[in-house]
This record gives C-alpha cells, structure tokens and sequence, in this order.
C-alpha cells in the first residue's frame, strides 16, 4: 500500500478552503488535492458544497472543505475527443493523438481513427500494421483444452470469455467482465506498440486463460502443488507447462484485510459517538474519543460538525485504500499477461532469449493503474516509483544488464530497478532499444550457441546502447530521479 496516500490528520486541519476552488456551481477536474495530503487522479466535479469523484465504485461525494485543489485534465476518455479535433486533417497531428491514446489506455478506442488514416495514407508503414493488428484481432478464436488446468487449481470456478481471453474465477460477473476487458486493452496495447515500432506478432487462435482466485490461502497452495513454491511472495505467476496466468484478489491478504476491519472499527466508533451526541440534552457538552486520538468535549454544533468531518476522512480512506488495491490486482494481471504474451505471440523466441530484467521491465510498462482504470504503456508507475526512492543500495547499470538482484520470487529493488530501465530506454532511447530487442531475438548464430543469456545480453545491450554503460547509467538515474507522476508534478 503506498503510505504516502495513508497519513494521519488531525480532523482540525480539514480548515474551510473554499476561495481556492472556483466559484459555486459544477466544474471538471481530474488531480484532486485534499487537506492532510490524500491525493485522487479520477474525475471529479464540484456541485454547491460537495465534490463529487467518478470512481470505479461510483460516486464518492466529500465536503468541498476538504479539497485543497483541482487541477482539470488527465482523463483520457475526456481528453482524447478534443485531442482529435484539435488534429484537425493533417494526418501527422491525427497520428500523434492516436499514439497519445495508445499510451494512455485507450488501446481499442483508436481503431476508427486508425482505419481513417490508413485510407488517408495507405502507404503510412506504422500505421499500416496497426491496421494490420486489428484486423488479426478480429479473427475469431475458440476456447483452448482448459478442463486439466481447471481441476488443477483446487477450488470451483465460473467461466468468462471474451475476444481473447478465458477467465476462471470466483468472482461477481460484473468483476469478471471488468477484468477481461481491461486484459484485452492491455493484449491490444501490446500488439500496437510493438507493430509500429517494426515488429509483428502472431495473434494465437486460441483464448488466453487465467484464474484469478479469490484466496491467497489457494494460490499459495497451488503453487505449491505446481512445484512453484520459490513463488509464493509474488501476487501473480505465468505458469510455463499451463501456459496460463494465475493471481489472487488483494482483498485476501491480511493487510487489507487488517485496513479494512480498522476503518469499520472507526465507523463503528463514529456512529456510536453521533448516538450519544444526539441523546444528550441540547445545551450539554459530552467527551469523545475516537480510536487514540486526543478526546474532546464538545457541543451538539461543533460536535456534528467535528463528526461530519471524520466520518469523511473515513470515506476518502476507504476510497483510497479500494483504489490502491484496484492499483496491485489489475496491475497484476497486466504485468503477468505481457509474460504470457511474449510466449504466445513468439515476442521472446525461446525461454532464455531475453534476460529477467528485460522480462521484468518491459511487463512493468503496462502495469500502471489510475483512479482505478488502466492507464496505458510506459507511464511514470505510481508504485514502482517510490520503490525506486526507497532503493536499498544505488543503481549499478552494469549489475543490472547481467540479472543481478535477480532470483525465484518477488523482490522490490530488483524489479523497481528494471520497471525503471526499461522506462527510460522505451522513451528516450526507442531506436536503440528496438535494435536490442532485434539483437536478443535474432542473435549470431556463433553467439546463441555459446554464450549464457547473461554474457548474450550484456554484448547486445552494448552493440545497441554503446560500451560506456557508466555514462548510460548516470543519464538513466538523472532520469529517473526527475520522474513525476502527474499527482506529484501538480501537486499544491
């Protein structure tokens, strides 16, 4: 869970600060700010008094008092239909928004403007295999023998379809659905980015398949079953021999778990304290405490007021906490679907043609979530950023390219290190890193055969990016370093 969204305010800081927000009526924003350093990236509208967000969950609505401020934007379903007017009928400006949308989620929303491009200028070659994508994309596919990996995994499951994806589950439908389809923006995303950039992929005939547990208890007893037991510290795996992707809901886990019993202790508290306030004779002072805080005795008017504001935090605590979760499992699935991509579709030619940091950073490119959606390819990652901050040891480039820090499981630094390489080589280095790319999946013949994947991709990252990997290095953490989210590039 990322502390930074869980600080402590004390309830008097949530001060009226109506002047910083534009006058009364109905507004758009997308970075909201609240008092006591809880920070949104989800549409929002300020109606009279109230701030209303558009979560995944629907509406929250919060005391305007609360919200420090509103910054209007980022929110790509919102932003992309002015983006496009804004083209107007060049087909340059027109490509630069689809490129925008691809890289901001809106991976299946761009193909009627693709499609009008491709007639504009057919002999456009990026925009002609993209085209190509969603064509492939198009062609039905069935279900793949799936019954043995079913029973494999202990527990009853439903199951749910969609274009290219089957998921076992234990879930709502409606969760199910929002699931499938966030998995084939990210499958589309996945296919389009790497077609512009020269490289096409087969699109497999068969469906996908994943589960998606409701336990953590049971896939950790699956993995163990599966001989997989050096994976239990991780939230999702790719199984080789199923071909298949596995994960667990969050909401499982003893720390959400432990978050989310707290919050129901503080409500519980809160009504009980609104009971007495509202028991007591009218002119009468009462003591309250809530949970360890300092206890304060109040009136029925400050009394209502102080617990009008508590009980708000306790809303935006468990909006944030929600989100976050929404953050790790959808994040999850994303980055375990790019593993299973890269078999299906050949990406990666043979189990050791890429080496486990590549693997690792190319899948945290599609990992990243916000106000509960998936937000696209190669975005500052609201998760593996602070990781990054929080690095035990400094960087070593050299270390790196060789998989050092690399091992079974999950580990933070290794995996923030590489989410982070990988960022910066897509978007500062894009023709050097395709040249890598090309390297590891068509090397020498001589080298192939020789070298350990280690030794292969350390000479093809310095054919591709040069032999001076300390300059490299010192470019890619000033990089880095400089990275902002846009909560943290806004923030008042």
């Amino acid at each position: 869970m990322p502390s930074r969204r869980f600080k402590h305010p004390h309830p008097l800081l949530f001060a009226v600060v109506l002047g910083c927000l534009g006058s009364a009526g109905s507004s758009r924003g997308d970075l909201v700010y609240f008092r006591g350093g809880f920070q949104i990236q989800a549409p929002a509208k300020i109606s009279g008094d109230r701030v209303i967000l558009s979560l995944p969950s629907g509406q929250a609505e919060f005391p305007r008092s609360f919200v420090v401020e509103i910054v209007p934007g980022f929110w790509p379903e919102t932003e992309w239909p002015e983006r496009l007017r804004q083209a107007g009928n060049d087909f340059k400006p027109r490509f630069d928004a689809v490129w925008w949308a691809i890289e901001n989620g809106l991976s299946l929303e761009v193909e009627p403007e693709l499609r009008k491009l491709h007639a504009l200028d057919p002999a456009h070659p990026a925009t002609a295999r993209m085209v190509k994508v969603f064509d492939r994309l198009r062609r039905p596919t069935t279900d793949p023998e799936f019954e043995r990996f079913l029973r494999s995994l202990g527990v009853e499951c439903k199951v749910a379809r969609g274009p290219h994806v089957l998921l076992l589950h234990e879930h709502g439908d409606q969760e199910a659905a929002e699931r499938i389809a966030m998995l084939e923006h990210v499958m589309a995303a996945y296919y389009l980015v790497l077609a512009a950039a020269g490289i096409e992929l087969v699109v497999p005939d068969a469906r996908l398949p994943s589960a998606w547990f409701a336990s953590q208890d049971d896939y950790l007893a699956f993995l163990k079953r599966e001989d997989a037991a050096g994976f239990v510290t991780t939230r999702g795996y790719c199984h080789p021999t199923w071909k298949a992707v596995v994960a667990f809901d969050s909401r499982s886990t003893k720390d959400d778990q432990a978050h989310r019993a707290a919050l129901a202790r503080r409500r519980e508290e809160l009504a009980s304290a609104r009971d007495r306030l509202k028991a007591a004779p009218p002119r009468a002072r009462i003591r309250i405490q809530i949970g360890g805080e300092k206890p304060r005795v109040v009136g029925r008017q400050d009394g209502d007021r102080m617990l009008d504001q508590l009980t708000a935090e306790a809303d935006l605590r468990e909006a944030l906490l929600e989100l976050d979760r929404r953050a790790i499992d959808l994040g999850t699935a994303a980055h375990e679907m790019i593993h299973q991509l890269s078999v299906a579709t050949r990406l990666a030619p043979r189990h050791d043609a890429f080496p486990r940091w590549l693997h690792e950073g190319l899948a945290a490119q599609f990992e990243v979530i916000r106000g509960g959606r998936w937000a696209g390819v190669s975005r500052a990652h609201d998760l593996r950023l602070p990781d990054w901050h929080k690095l035990s040891t400094p960087p070593q480039l050299d270390r790196l390219v060789r998989d050092g820090g690399f091992a079974h499981g999950y580990s933070r630094d290794p995996y923030a290190q590489a989410w982070a390489l990988v960022y910066f080589l897509r978007t500062q280095k894009p023709a050097q890193f395709l040249t890598f790319l090309d390297l590891l999946r068509s090397p020498p013949p001589l080298e192939s055969a020789s070298l350990p994947v280690s030794d292969r991709a350390q000479a093809a990252f310095e054919r591709a990016f040069g032999s001076d990997l300390k300059a490299l290095e010192r470019d890619w953490i000033g990089f880095i370093d400089h990275a902002q989210t846009p909560l943290e590039q806004h923030q008042p």
